[in-house]
Order: C-alpha cells, then structure tokens, then sequence
C-alpha cells in the first residue's frame, strides 16, 4: 500500500508528532496519578502519627484515672500518716512524679513535697473552669522549670476536693513525642494555651509561628496532637523523582504504540470525512470503448484525491479505508452528485452510459434507489447510468426487489472484477446484472499465464451464455484488444484507449479520438433507456 513520497514525508511528521505528544501526555498523566496518590499516602501517614501518639498518652493517663479515690482512708490521719500511702501509688505506676490531695480546696499533701498547705484554686486556676482536666505548667520546686503534666482528679461538682496527678512528662516526651520524618518533622502536646515539643523541654506558651498540617483531638481528655512538617503536596512532588523511571517507560510505550497504530491505513479515516467537506475529491473518468465499432460508448467515473496534507492518496488506500470506516456511502453519494452536476460533459444520448462504483453496502435500507431518486434523476439525465458492484464486499444481502425497481428506472448494473471476489456464481440469479467487468489481472494475463487466459475464457463463455455484456479492463496492448476483440468481449477499458482524465478534460478528448479514428457501423450494445 503505497503513498506519493511528499504524503509519506508529511506523514511521517504527524505520526511523529502524535507519538510524542500521546508520549507526553502519558507522562504527565501518569506523574499526576502518582503525585495524587502519594499526597493521599503522605496526608494518611501524618494522621497516623497523630492517632498513634494521642492512643499512646490515653494509654498513659487511662491507668491513673481509674484509681479509686478512697478519700474515707485518710480521713482524720495527717500529712506524715498520709504520704507513705501516696508515695506507694507513685512507685506502682511509675510513670508519675508526685500524688497531691487537695481537701476543702486547700493542698494538703504531696507524695514529694509533704504538707503544702496552699490555696488550690490560687495555685492552679486552669483547673478550676469548666471540665479542664488536664495543665501543662513548669515545676516551681525540685528543678525548677521542667515541664509537669497534671491530671486533676475531682471529688464532686465543686472542685473542692480531690487529688493531683503529676507526670514525668519531661521523660515521657521523648517517648511520645519523638519526629517521624519525613512525614512529621515536630510533634506537639497541647494543653490549653500551652505546648510541648520533643528535645525542647519547655513549656510554650506563645502562639504557633507555623501552622500545623494536621491536628488530633483526644476524645478522653483535653488535649491536643499537632504535627508539623512539610505539606503532603511539596513532599509528594520532591519523592515524584523515585517514579520517574517508570512514567518515562510507560509514556515511551505508549508513544510506540500510537506511532505505530498511525502507521496504519486506519490513521487516514478521519482526514477522509474532512476531505469530503472540503471537497479535495475530484472525478476523473476513464472511456468505454466498444470493442467491434471502436466507439466511446461510456466511461467510468473514478475519485482522485488530492489531500492538502498529504497529496496525491492512491484509491487502493482511501477507497478500503472509507469501506470500513463507513465513509463509503458519502464518498458515492459526493460522486454521483458531481456526475450529475456535469452531466453536459457527455454524449446526450441514452445509448452512452456513465458508470458508478457502488459498494454492496450502500443497498442496504434501499439507500441507493434513495440516492438514484434525489440525486440522479432530479438532472433529467439523457445519458444512461450504470452501477458498478465490486466484488470485494458480499454481495448476497442485496434485495432483488430493489434491483427491479432499479431497473424499472432505467439504471444498468454491472459486477467489477468479475472472477477475483468471494461471492458465489449464484449471485448472478439474485442480481440479474446487465455487465460483467473482467478484472485487468486476467486481462494482463492474456498471451502470458496459461491457466489465467483459460479463466478469462472461462468467464467469457459464461457471461455468452447467460446472455451478459463483458466489459475488460486494463487493456494495454493490441494483442490483448485483439484476443478479447476475437472472443467478442463486447467492450475494452485501459491505457491502450485512454488513461483516467478528469471530468472537464473528456469533452476535448472524446473530439480528438473521434476526428482521428474512422468507426464501423454497428447496433448499440445497450438497450436504450426503457423511460
């Protein structure tokens, strides 16, 4: 399947340049699918680490909050009595500085400190509000400025009495706070207005200077998670590197496999509908020429295409291409309607025919006899039409009810490359055809291949029998007008008469071939137009 060597060139631009860009928008597409799905992986693990760490600390405060108050056991016993008792709950949970009992709002006794003796509510107000369980603050006696953690264990509704857990949350940060990079580069505890980061032992208590990509709540107590680090977004782009090698693949995959799908005949379908708009077809006809007489008696209409993209397309390119793509139909419905827009270029008699190739396809829903009625016969035709069926498509879904109402119109039908296609010899009955055209590669064949020569015979004693005009195409030489001339092939067709010229050039030519020839008599070889 061959193309002009200017298409081939210009094609192979398109072809390159769609293989790229499908290449590149393969790339992208697929660096965007994995930059979503990592931002979506990397916003999941920062949650993560906040969930991870507020179950730890829950974990931690759980055990102390689920000791019993037990307050009747220290009723009327002292400070000195009392702190043995409270230092062995400190050691059993370990996790805890100190115990402070608070009674009538005053601080009793602290398992560390002993008898206090201070006004609650003035030491520690944060507690005193609403259901404020829980004050990060520093330690203001044994090392000074070190972060405390209390939990504020209420006995009744009016804050008056119960007892201070304090926490080593000092050590305990290094454990619960520690980074997870590169997903969290800090993670804080907040407590009220106060924080605490891992590695920086104090208490912060002025505003965030970064906002935080993710915060978690604890459902148990009042606190807060924040993680900090980079957004899941610049960290998805900075690890995109890590899938570079992959997307590269597949986008070169993808761009071979569309520069070689453009290679093949199905990349011109599209350019063949737009060329039918713009009207880049053009009709070019080749003379019929009675093979006893030596008279035109007819020609056949050809499409030529000259793409502004590509040139000049050769038929057995686009002609396939429009069978199987659909574009068939319009393509004949285009030249039909330029045939009959021309029809002053031909010989006004009924006995000179123009032929049209049809494809089996365009009978289907009486489509044709639809196209015959609105585009032919509108002209009020003199001249004689003959539909060409090729044989390169089945021709046995045809209704013989349309052919009869074809020819009750007065359209002559004729079978293209009789002998070459793969439909039965039956099809003759169904289709009644007034022609056979013997294809050019029997023709070729004459003086040449023996066994073709006996089916060009063949046919021929055939279509005699059955009473059918042959038409031969491809002839091109004078021993092969003889041969088919001497077995009384009705007509000849090919460049020994005349090679395909366009429509507008026939008139000239027809002039020309009839000044120079001297004709015999003889009758019509088809009937007039029975209208």
């Amino acid at each position: 399947m061959l193309m002009s060597n200017q298409a081939v060139a210009k094609y192979r631009y398109y072809r390159w340049a769609l293989a790229i860009g499908v290449g590149l928008l393969t790339l992208i597409i697929t660096l965007a699918l994995r930059f979503y799905e990592e931002t979506k992986n990397i916003k999941n693990m920062q949650h993560q680490i906040a969930l991870h760490t507020v179950d730890k600390l829950d974990k931690l405060l759980a055990p102390v909050d689920r000791i019993p108050f037990a307050y009747d056991n220290y009723y009327g016993m002292d400070c000195d009595q009392i702190q043995p008792q409270l230092r062995q709950q400190v050691a059993r949970l370990q996790t805890l500085r100190s115990i402070t009992v608070v009674k009538d709002g005053i601080i009793t006794c602290s398992s560390l400190n002993g008898d206090i003796g201070k006004d609650f509510n003035q030491t520690l107000p944060e507690l005193q509000s609403g259901n404020n369980r829980l004050a990060l603050r520093t330690a203001t006696t044994i090392k000074k400025g070190a972060p405390l953690l209390m939990l504020w264990k209420p006995l009744g509704s009016d804050n008056s009495n119960g007892r201070l857990y304090i926490f080593n949350i000092e050590l305990l940060s290094d454990f619960l706070l520690e980074p997870k990079l590169p997903f969290a580069e800090q993670v804080k505890l907040n407590v009220m207005n106060s924080s605490l980061e891992y590695a920086n032992h104090q208490v912060l208590t002025s505003p965030e200077t970064l906002s935080p990509q993710v915060v978690h709540h604890s459902s148990l107590y009042p606190y807060s998670i924040s993680i900090f680090g980079p957004t899941a977004s610049s960290l998805a782009l900075s690890q995109l590197s890590e899938h570079l090698a992959l997307s590269m693949l597949l986008s070169l995959l993808a761009a071979t496999a569309i520069y070689l799908v453009a290679g093949s005949r199905m990349s011109l379908a599209h350019p063949i509908s737009h060329a039918i708009a713009q009207r880049e077809f053009e009709v070019f006809c080749q003379p019929i020429i009675q093979s006893q007489s030596g008279r035109c008696i007819g020609v056949e209409t050809l499409m030529r295409w000259k793409s502004r993209r590509h040139g000049w397309v050769p038929p057995d390119i686009f002609i396939p291409l429009a069978e199987q793509h659909g574009l068939i139909i319009p393509l004949t419905r285009y030249l039909m309607k330029n045939v009959a827009e021309n029809l002053l270029l031909f010989p006004q008699t009924p006995e000179f025919y123009v032929g049209i190739n049809v494809a089996a396809q365009h009978f289907t829903d009486q489509r044709i006899l639809e196209d015959v009625r609105s585009i032919w016969l509108p002209a009020k035709p003199i001249v004689s039409l003959m539909l060409e069926l090729t044989e390169r498509t089945t021709l046995g879904n045809i209704d013989s009810e349309q052919i009869h109402q074809l020819k009750q119109l007065g359209i002559l039908l004729a079978i293209d490359d009789f002998g070459t296609g793969h439909n039965s010899l039956s099809y003759l009955k169904t289709l009644n055809p007034d022609v056979l055209k013997i294809d050019q590669a029997f023709t070729a064949a004459i003086g040449t291949d023996a066994v073709n020569a006996t089916v060009t015979d063949t046919i021929i004693t055939l279509a005699h029998r059955l009473k059918l005009k042959l038409v031969a195409e491809g002839v091109e030489t004078a021993e092969q007008a003889n041969y088919l001339r001497e077995r009384e092939v009705n007509a000849l067709q090919g460049y020994y008469f005349a090679r395909p010229m366009s429509m507008q050039f026939f008139p000239a030519w027809l002039e020309s071939y009839e000044r120079e020839n001297r004709f015999k008599a003889g009758k019509p070889w088809i009937e007039a137009d029975p209208r």
